[in-house]
């Protein structure tokens, strides 16, 4: 049985990991590893893949902004909390090599990250059970 538990959470980590943008990625290097966009938006583009949203940002075609959902496999139309692991991958794969600080826990729960030189922000939304990851660049903007 455990055996079993240590495969599943081998088996869902790694598809968490499969199923990410990363900042400094091209359209084509997003599209290689999601597939045809589910919709091209005034401002990005968005994925759907291994019951993940993708919504990827771009700047002069480089991936300066990622925004993570889990889709809910009961109700398509609904998004579940993205666990303290699965945000520590998605901040240690989209780090640049930058090493992150957490900073601060919001009022509303919300949590913020910033790179120790402030090259990358970070976003966890307890609201919208979103991660959202950005370049110094996208916040200017």
């Amino acid at each position: 049985m455990r055996r079993t538990s240590i495969s599943i959470a081998a088996l869902f980590f790694g598809s968490i990991l499969a199923a990410q943008a990363r900042i400094g990625d091209t359209l084509n290097q997003c599209i290689t590893r999601y597939g045809k966009p589910v919709e091209f938006l005034s401002k990005g583009v968005l994925f759907v893949k291994a019951n993940k949203k993708i919504y990827v940002t771009f700047t002069d075609g480089i991936a300066d902004s990622v925004f993570f959902q889990k889709i809910n496999p009961v109700s398509q139309k609904a998004v579940t909390p993205i666990t303290q692991e699965e945000i520590r991958l998605l901040l240690a794969e989209n780090s640049q090599g930058y090493t992150w600080d957490h900073t601060s826990r919001l009022p509303d729960g919300d949590v913020i990250w910033v790179t120790k030189d402030s090259e990358l922000g970070a976003l966890y939304s307890r609201a919208t059970c979103s991660l959202q990851v950005y370049t110094r660049e996208n916040i200017a903007r």
